[in-house]
């Protein structure tokens, strides 16, 4: 579907509910957004819907629950702005509603918090004061291209990452200096440069030129090293909450074994790691496993595994599943794509008694649900529960609990 066809279905989705003038002046114009013209009650009731129509297939649909953000403002730990060129002058924003080649340029913006506004735009004109041009992504040429901004929930510093195609460390160096002496709440300073024509704010080299490699961060109960690409997610609060419902649902299980596919930097294992007997993460990437078990040993946690791979592959080997490691619990917090039709396979050929399934979307995990329903053995869908996560968008993030009955 095009960007044009999603914006008329939503629309058309959001006649019926009551409209409100949406506090943020860049609403319609800026991508990031799209519910801010209905009232945060309206904007439950609108995912409430979506959801049940997602879910449709289902005869014995359990209720879904959606729980709500009481501050549904400023709740997000991290940004990313993109730089460009507007009216000749250095711009620093996001993309444009329905363009991948416009950015607005923002003074504010009301999902981040409040302290990372006055950051980026003393970066913006610092940029424009060294005289060096903004990358173009039509052309590939330029310097500036993102800048990645994370807050620490539990201390309020921030890190900061400039990220630019390479060369210019003088240029570079300076902009830091100046931001380090304007901003005091900034821990961490890092440059990224890369070469690559995506539009993916990634870098290839990274280099810290202020402070610690890491912020200092806190989810529920646990201390986090976070450096500045780490997957967390952007409402803290809400992540606190999924992951409590996710143990309150799975219960105590003693002499246990739980598997955490997808698991980044080891949260949802370390929630889990008090209910039983003994967790496995595995993790593509292996940068986010090394993090994971320096956050194990950060949080004292021995009962802990991790291992580095693909999970499509690693779980290939029947032995590990069969033998060392046979799973009564799994948990999967898949891609936006959803599972690999072989994970499905393998899961279904490990027969654990639950199967916890999170999603940020809901298509791709409606589908995937369906295979464990119809596949042997079977599984029946026991619970939804919604997440708003990303308030003031269409987007959600969901937990379903899926238990064998063969």
């Amino acid at each position: 579907m095009s960007a044009k066809d999603s914006q008329l279905l939503l629309a058309q989705e959001k006649r019926g509910y009551t409209n409100v003038e949406a506090p943020c002046p860049y609403f319609g114009t800026c991508g990031g957004c799209t519910l801010q013209d209905l009232a945060y009650p309206d904007q439950l009731a609108f995912k409430q819907q979506r959801l049940q129509r997602a879910f449709a297939p289902w005869s014995d649909l359990p209720p879904i629950e959606l729980i709500g953000l009481e501050a549904p403002w400023r709740y997000r730990n991290k940004v990313e702005l993109t730089f460009s060129q507007v009216d000749g002058h250095v711009a620093l924003g996001y993309h444009a509603a329905r363009s991948f080649w416009r950015i607005v340029d923002l003074e504010d913006c009301l999902l981040a918090p409040i302290g990372m506004a006055p950051v980026w735009r003393d970066v913006r004109s610092l940029a424009e004061r060294t005289g060096l041009p903004v990358y173009h992504p039509r052309t590939h040429q330029g310097f500036f291209r993102y800048l990645l901004l994370r807050q620490s929930h539990a201390t309020g510093q921030l890190l900061v990452c400039l990220i630019t195609t390479p060369g210019h460390p003088e240029a570079v160096e300076a902009v830091g200096r100046t931001l380090i002496e304007t901003h005091p709440e900034i821990a961490s300073l890092y440059w990224g440069t890369t070469e690559r024509i995506a539009d993916i704010a990634i870098p290839e080299t990274l280099t810290l030129l202020h402070g610690a490699p890491h912020l200092d961060d806190r989810l529920g109960p646990f201390r986090l090293e976070l450096p500045p690409f780490s997957f967390l997610q952007p409402c803290g609060a809400q992540a606190h909450r999924m992951y409590t419902r996710l143990c309150e649902v799975v219960g105590e299980r003693p002499g246990a074994i739980a598997w955490d596919l997808y698991c980044g930097v080891g949260l949802v294992g370390f929630y889990l790691s008090e209910r039983v007997q003994r967790v496995y993460g595995i993790e593509v990437e292996p940068r986010q496993v090394e993090l994971a078990w320096r956050h194990a040993e950060l949080n004292g946690i021995r009962n802990i595994e991790f291992r580095a791979g693909r999970v499509e592959t690693l779980l290939m080997d029947r032995r590990f599943w069969l033998q060392e490691a046979k799973p009564d619990l799994i948990v999967v917090d898949p891609p936006r794509a959803g599972l690999h039709p072989r994970v499905v396979g393998s899961l279904l050929a490990a027969r654990p008694q639950t199967v916890v399934y999170l999603s940020c979307n809901v298509s791709s995990l409606v589908r995937d649900l369906q295979a464990f329903c119809a596949g042997f053995p079977r599984y029946r869908l026991r619970q939804v529960t919604a997440f708003d996560m990303f308030p003031q968008t269409a987007h959600l993030e969901v937990l379903a609990v899926l238990d064998r009955t063969q």
